[in-house]
């Protein structure tokens, strides 16, 4: 008799903890770190002036300031199996790059993990990326400035209105 009622414990509490852990939910979800907020914010507010709604609620992304051990990997988009994202950028070369290279780096893995975006690497008649999403080693130039960022973030948002 004893032996039956450990058993029926033992099957109620594996159950419990079933329900339980369905219930938690992964700690990482829907946080953005602080420093990237500003870049999440911004890129929302370009997306919708090109008539793109984004809603980080209902996406279910994280975004963390972290050491990216791979080597030549600046920032990175993962997307799990439960549908959640996450963009992970380098700590040390976040670091030292400047306002700028930062958006530039956000709007790349959020184009990514937000829009779906591959790599672009084509490029213009002068050899300049004609594209935010270019991946850094097609041999096109790099070229995101203030002077052209219209240019570049129209191209961005582009393939989601279709």
């Amino acid at each position: 008799m004893i032996a039956r009622q450990t058993n029926i414990y033992l099957i109620l509490m594996s159950f419990s903890l079933i329900i339980l852990q369905g219930c938690v939910k992964n700690e990482k979800e829907s946080i953005i770190e602080s420093e990237l907020q500003e870049y999440f914010d911004s890129f929302s507010e370009e997306a919708q002036i090109r008539g793109v709604d984004i809603q980080f609620d209902a996406i279910e992304i994280a975004a963390y300031i972290e050491n990216i051990e791979r080597q030549g990997t600046l920032g990175q988009c993962m997307t799990y199996s439960d549908g959640s994202k996450e963009v992970i950028i380098d700590e040390n070369y976040w670091s030292r790059i400047s306002n700028s290279e930062k958006e530039f780096l956000v709007f790349h893995e959020l184009g990514h993990c937000v829009l779906g975006r591959e790599h672009l690497d084509e490029s213009d008649n002068r050899g300049n990326c004609i594209s935010i999403m270019q991946s850094g080693e097609g041999g096109c130039r790099a070229n995101f400035r203030r002077q052209n960022r219209a240019e570049y973030l129209d191209e961005l948002f582009e393939y989601s209105n279709d």
